[in-house]
């Protein structure tokens, strides 16, 4: 299936899209509703349009964190990461398959916003930032999406800060150059 998106970085003016934006998670639907969303001091927010410009596809918010390994009582930072934050796609669009890998698995809609997202992750780090991971705390219908690109369960002795909000969820990262 064919689907045109364009990824804008969120602002006032496209609040109005979010009304009708579904993801089946109360949390991540109200996130992108409020005026969080627009708070750079808690990230960045970024969201797929489709191309007529009528409701929202899905979107990411992204901030910056840091890993520390900890050892008996010390704790020692080991590397700047990217965070995110938030991950939602309309429900309507779950599931969708929008292609196919050489080996035959099929490539979901999901992957392919993961992908904007991981992109947008590279250029910060090319252009902006130095970071050594990006990590994430995945609920338990996003877990499959960051293993299927490579994500890790954080180790025990490794540890980032959780928001109230990702309680529950699995800390996972990724290593930027593995």
């Amino acid at each position: 299936m064919k689907i045109s998106v364009k990824t804008e970085k969120y602002d006032k003016t496209l609040m109005f899209l979010s009304k009708d934006f579904s993801s089946g998670n109360g949390f991540l639907d109200q996130f992108i509703k409020s005026e969080d969303a627009l708070n750079e001091s808690l990230g960045k927010t970024f969201v797929w349009i489709d191309d007529k410009r009528t409701h929202i596809i899905g979107y990411y918010n992204i901030g910056v964190g840091y890993i520390d390994m900890i050892s008996g009582n010390e704790k020692y930072k080991i590397g700047g990461s990217i965070h995110l934050n938030f991950f939602a796609l309309n429900e309507r669009y779950r599931g969708i398959i929008v292609g196919e890998t050489q080996d035959g698995n099929s490539i979901k809609i999901s992957d392919r916003l993961f992908a904007d997202f991981m992109s947008k992750v590279y250029e910060i780090r090319d252009r902006y930032l130095g970071f050594a991971f990006v990590t994430l705390a995945a609920t338990e219908e996003g877990y499959s999406l960051y293993k299927r690109n490579f994500f890790d369960d954080l180790d025990e002795d490794l540890h980032f800060s959780f928001k109230d909000d990702e309680k529950g969820c699995k800390p996972m990262y990724l290593a930027v150059d593995s």
